[in-house]
């Protein structure tokens, strides 16, 4: 990546999710490069549940020498990862699922908050707590159709999980909309949406339209960023 111009530094838990950011970013015409925490889901969960202070710091060291390397931007394209590090606006400025929460959330009476593990689900909670703490929530993490859509078959891993059957649930119980709060999940979008007929944010894509509108105006310098702590 020597040399190579970089607009947005994708970071993510994963070389999937960060790849996955990275694509959508590019097909906009958006010059990105990723950047993965981890090497597998395992690794990723096992830093974040044992050496949370370690990853923290490795995250603050890899903003401060983006910076140092004059990019512009960061986007944290991992839901878990964005709950367990604080985004330190004085590196670089932080577009980062945390900020999405704040946005969308206020705007919905309940939710189906999917989420790849519990440390994304913490993150949407709390940020539930500080912005809208009447927001009725029922919270679903699924580590394992993470590692079946890392696998490469979206449908086959949202076939074999336990979402069709949820979602219809939610919709019995009369929740609002569908929360896809696992970047992961953005892969299998149109099966959900097949599934129900409840609003999907999908966090994802919505991270993607944010940072590609920034990166067009010229205004990524004026961003503002969320710690995780906040």
């Amino acid at each position: 990546m020597a040399g190579e111009f970089i607009e947005v530094a994708v970071i993510a838990g994963t070389p999937y999710d960060s790849g996955l950011g990275t694509d959508l970013l590019r097909a906009e015409g958006v010059a990105a490069a990723p950047y993965a925490t981890a090497g597998s889901p395992d690794e990723q969960d096992s830093m974040q549940d044992q050496r949370p202070d370690a990853l923290a710091a490795s995250f603050q060291r890899l903003l401060h020498e983006l910076r140092r390397r004059q990019v512009g931007l960061a986007m944290v394209f991992c839901n878990s990862l964005s709950s367990v590090v604080n985004h330190d606006s004085t590196a670089l400025p932080v577009v980062s699922p945390l900020t999405v929460y704040r946005d969308v959330l206020p705007r919905l009476r309940s939710s189906l908050v999917l989420t790849g593990n519990a440390h994304a689900l913490l993150g949407v909670e709390r940020t539930a707590r500080l912005t809208c703490p009447g927001h009725r929530m029922l919270g679903v993490s699924d580590p394992m159709l993470v590692r079946g859509i890392e696998s490469g078959d979206p449908e086959a891993a949202f076939a074999a999980s336990h979402l069709p059957g949820t979602l219809r649930r939610a919709e019995e119980l009369g929740l609002e909309a569908v929360i896809l709060a696992c970047t992961h999940l953005t892969a299998i979008k149109p099966w959900v949406a097949a599934s129900c007929d409840l609003r999907i944010v999908d966090v994802g894509g919505i991270l993607v339209d944010r940072v590609v509108a920034a990166v067009r105006d010229g205004i990524a310098d004026r961003l503002t960023t969320t710690s995780s702590g906040s």
